[in-house]
C-alpha cells in the first residue's frame, strides 16, 4: 500500500499549510498600518508679528488600528503632543517660539506657532502620526516655513507721461511697500533689463528706507533712458523681489505710447487750453504774412 503512494499526496497539505501561514502574515501586516496624512498645511511665509497656523490631515483607512499619537516637529524638536488615550490628551513642550494653541481631533490637529523675529529664518515643521501596538505603526510628513513680510501688493510706478517723442528723455520711478527683507527693483524694457548709459547715471540700485516701527522697509529705484525706437509703444515691467528661501516676486507692467508727431506738452505745461493754442497760432500766422508782405514791398 505505500509503495503506491505518491510522493505529492505526502507535500501537498504541508504545502497548503504553508500557504495559508504565510497568508495570515501577510494579512497581519496589511492591517498594521499607520493613518494616512492626506495634507500637511504650513504657510511657505510666516509674519512674525502674528502666530502661524499649521494642521495636519489624516484619515483612519479600513482596517487601521486606532490613532495612537500625533506629534508636531519645530526642525527637531518636538513642541505639541496629542494622545487620545491620555487624560489630559495634549501637551506643549516649552521651546523657543512655542505653541500657543493646539486643537486636535481623529481626523485634524492644528497648532498656532509664535515665530522668531529673526527675519529670513528658515524652520522646519514636521507632524508625525502614529497607531496603536503592537507595532506602533508611524508616517509623517515635513513642510518648511521662511520668516518674513511679503508684499502685500505689486510696486507702484509714478512719473509716467501720456505719451513722448523720439530722441526724449524719460525719467519713472517704481517703488514698493513696506517688507522684510526688502525687495531688490529691477527695470525691464521691451523684456530685457535695463542698460544705463553712463552719462544718464543716477542711482542705478535700489534704494530701501529706514525701519518703521516693525522693522519694516520700502523699496525704489528710479528709471531713465532716452527714447530711441520707432515703434508705436514700450512695454515697461518693473520687478520687485525679496531675498528669502524660496524667493518671493511681485511686478508691475505698462506700456508708453510714442507719439508721431510732436505732442502739446509746452502748452499743456503753462495751463493753455486748446482754443488758446489756436488763437496764438493764427496771430503768429498773420504777424509772418504781415511781415513777408512788408519785405516785399520794400524790396520794390
Amino acid at each position: 500500500m505505500l509503495a503506491n503512494v505518491k510522493i505529492q499526496d505526502f507535500l501537498l497539505p504541508s504545502l497548503l499549510g504553508v500557504d495559508r501561514f504565510l497568508l495570515m502574515r501577510v494579512q497581519k501586516t496589511v492591517i498594521a498600518t499607520a493613518h494616512n496624512i492626506t495634507y500637511l498645511e504650513v504657510p511657505q511665509y510666516g509674519d512674525p508679528r502674528r502666530d502661524a497656523y499649521l494642521a495636519c490631515h489624516y484619515v483612519k483607512e479600513r482596517g487601521d488600528p486606532a490613532l495612537h499619537s500625533v506629534k508636531w516637529y519645530r526642525d527637531n524638536n518636538e513642541i505639541f503632543r496629542y494622545m487620545p488615550g491620555q487624560q489630559p490628551s495634549t501637551r506643549t513642550f516649552n521651546t523657543t517660539g512655542g505653541v500657543t494653541r493646539g486643537t486636535c481631533d481623529e481626523n485634524k490637529c492644528s497648532i498656532s506657532v509664535a515665530l522668531p523675529k529673526r527675519f529670513n529664518t528658515r524652520i522646519s515643521f514636521t507632524c508625525e502620526v502614529s497607531t496603536e501596538g503592537p507595532r506602533f505603526e508611524v508616517v509623517n510628513q515635513t513642510k518648511y516655513l521662511t520668516v518674513a513680510v511679503t508684499l502685500k501688493e505689486d510696486p507702484v510706478i509714478s512719473g509716467l507721461p501720456g505719451s513722448v517723442q523720439v530722441g526724449e528723455d524719460v525719467l519713472l520711478n517704481c517703488s514698493t511697500g513696506p517688507a522684510m527683507p526688502p525687495a531688490n527693483i529691477i527695470w525691464y524694457i521691451d523684456g530685457r533689463p535695463e542698460k544705463m548709459e553712463q552719462w544718464m547715471s543716477m542711482n542705478d540700485h535700489t534704494e530701501v528706507s529706514t525701519a518703521d516701527d516693525y522693522g519694516l522697509r520700502s523699496s525704489w529705484r528710479p528709471l531713465r533712458f532716452r527714447v530711441t525706437t520707432v515703434r508705436a509703444a514700450i512695454s515697461l515691467t518693473c520687478e520687485a523681489t525679496q531675498p528669502t528661501r524660496p524667493s518671493f516676486t511681485r511686478s508691475t507692467n505698462l506700456t508708453l505710447a510714442v507719439a508721431r508727431s510732436p505732442h502739446l506738452s509746452m502748452f499743456t505745461a503753462s495751463g493753455s487750453n486748446p482754443s488758446s493754442f489756436t488763437a496764438a497760432t493764427v496771430v503768429a500766422s498773420m504777424l509772418v504774412h504781415t511781415l513777408s508782405k512788408y519785405s516785399a514791398l520794400s524790396d520794390k
